[in-house]
């Protein structure tokens, strides 16, 4: 199993979810261009990340000589799909709240740009967090307290640049139509509605796409309840 991240994180963002896949899988946790031990450029752009991801997925697929389970959570969602659609080695694709398509409060992208800008990357990252994820004070302060929180201020500098990708997306006819692999969408029952809707237009956008509903949890239930979330995953693996 192949692991994409979302935004802000890096591959560590997996390390709950890993341990319980482990028990079942042999996971690979890539980190994407900008994020920890990845490089990064100039002038990015979303079909980078899709390059990335079948070019991992190849190679562990060259590696373990087995086809490959992708899985992708948020903005990792979206680079999952488009590395699903351009490489023969996906057998299953997991996509958990894909992101393409979302829009911003009016001056939210503008504010974390400016807070950039000035080297404060601890503002550029909570406005992200509470404009776009809807996270309260009292999540963001626990985040803040958490091992997690470095990474996410390492990761700052990209979250702009993908908000701007997400709100100028538009997705085109038979895009994804290369994606031959039965593909499980992962939707929060208390998700903000913005994610839900993204996540719609992404399963319509799939040929062989089915929604899963975690009712009574979010965003990141594969952190907070880990087990519940691999055991639909199996569930749908076991399917023919």
């Amino acid at each position: 199993m192949v692991l994409v991240h979302g935004s802000l994180g890096d591959h560590t963002a997996w390390a709950v979810p890993v341990a319980e896949l482990a028990k079942y899988f042999t996971t690979f946790a890539l980190d994407r261009r900008g994020f920890g031990a990845s490089g990064d450029g100039e002038n990015y752009d979303i079909e980078q990340d899709f390059e990335d991801v079948a070019a991992v997925v190849d190679v562990v697929a060259e590696r373990t000589g087995r086809s490959v389970t992708l899985w992708g959570h948020s903005y990792g969602a979206n680079s999952a799909m488009g590395g699903a659609n351009l490489s023969s080695k996906v057998d299953r694709l997991i996509l958990y709240e894909p992101s393409l398509g979302l829009t911003y409060p009016a001056g939210s992208i503008e504010a974390a740009e400016a807070a950039l800008a000035v080297g404060d990357r601890e503002t550029a990252v909570v406005r992200i967090l509470v404009d776009v994820l809807e996270m309260s004070e009292e999540e963001v302060d626990a985040l803040r307290s958490s091992p997690r929180w470095p990474n996410l201020l390492a990761g700052a500098h990209t979250g702009p640049r993908e908000c701007r990708i997400e709100e100028s997306w538009s997705y085109e006819p038979g895009q994804f139509d290369d994606i031959a692999a039965p593909t499980l969408m992962l939707s929060g029952g208390d998700s903000p509605e913005p994610l839900v809707e993204a996540t719609r237009r992404a399963g319509e956008a799939i040929p062989n796409a089915r929604i899963h509903i975690l009712e009574g949890h979010s965003h990141f239930a594969h952190r907070t309840h880990p087990e519940m979330v691999v055991t639909v995953i199996r569930d749908f693996l076991s399917q023919g």
